[in-house]
């Protein structure tokens, strides 16, 4: 579902899109909802992997991929990019661990240690080859996720249609991941609050702790401050994983907010 309203001369579409919102204000007569429709479906086509249809359901039910959408590949060669450089910590093959963990919690058992450390050993993407014939799974269960870097990459695709277009002034957003380039509809350049994780989702109009100023830029927030799981024992966990333990993280960072001029990399790395 989408609409579309005028400010000025900004163009405000938005709607539902990957399982949460999008939101555009671009500024330009030109009607780009065609072409970023079409970058939605593509990606979804990909790498949607709550629908059957997509080319990484196919992958992770049988561990293979015959000729891999340019999409498909593309995400592909960058996660291997971001594994190899945030050393392991961002792993689309943590997937299966990851699954794991979100249903037991639902069935409210406590974690296995024996079913964690035989996962883990799935979990390298160093499992998963791919060139222009195929996607194959060196290891019989190896499956993988793009969702850590699925709104980036979106993100990316759609600024890209827009500079090639020659358009100065754009702010495009997925579930709180932001690209921005030039000015608002103030003439002021565009600028993004960061929440205090600190404070309650109850009290968000008092919870800015840092607004930055966003041109040619993006900014990914991860953070761990929102979600938990809690066992039939009463125990808390984060819902942030390890991919080196494959458990949740201990810590004290709660949120981790990253400026890049790519929407791929702030999102893969925030969430590394």
């Amino acid at each position: 579902a989408s609409c579309v309203s005028k400010e000025t001369n900004y163009k405000i579409s938005q709607g539902d899109v990957f399982g949460t919102y999008y939101r555009l204000q671009i500024d330009s007569d030109n009607d780009f909802s065609k072409q970023i429709d079409s970058v939605f479906t593509a990606i979804d086509k990909a790498a949607n992997s709550y629908v059957d249809h997509s080319e990484i359901s196919s992958f992770n039910k049988t561990g293979i991929l015959k000729k891999p959408s340019p999409t498909f590949l593309k995400m592909l060669t960058q996660a291997k990019n971001y594994y190899k450089t945030s050393n392991g910590y961002f792993s689309p093959s943590l997937y299966p661990i990851i699954k794991y963990w979100k249903e037991d919690f639902k069935n409210k058992s406590q974690i296995d240690s024996t079913t964690v450390d035989s996962l883990l050993k799935l979990t390298s993407f160093n499992n998963v080859a791919f060139n222009t014939n195929e996607v194959r799974a060196l290891k019989k269960g190896v499956k993988i996720d793009f969702s850590a870097m699925g709104e980036g990459y979106a993100l990316d695709a759609i600024a890209s249609i827009l500079d090639k277009a020659e358009v100065l002034n754009y702010m495009v957003e997925i579930g709180g991941e932001m690209k921005c380039k030039g000015k608002n509809s103030a003439n002021k350049v565009w600028q993004v609050g960061i929440e205090n994780p600190e404070i309650p989702i109850s009290q968000r109009g008092d919870s800015l702790m840092k607004i930055v100023k966003l041109n040619h830029m993006a900014l990914s927030t991860s953070g761990n401050y929102r979600k938990f799981y809690t066992d039939k024992s009463g125990n808390k966990y984060a819902h942030i994983l390890d991919s080196k333990t494959g458990y949740t993280i201990k810590s004290n960072l709660l949120s981790v907010s990253l400026l890049s001029k790519s929407s791929t990399t702030a999102d893969a790395l925030a969430t590394a």
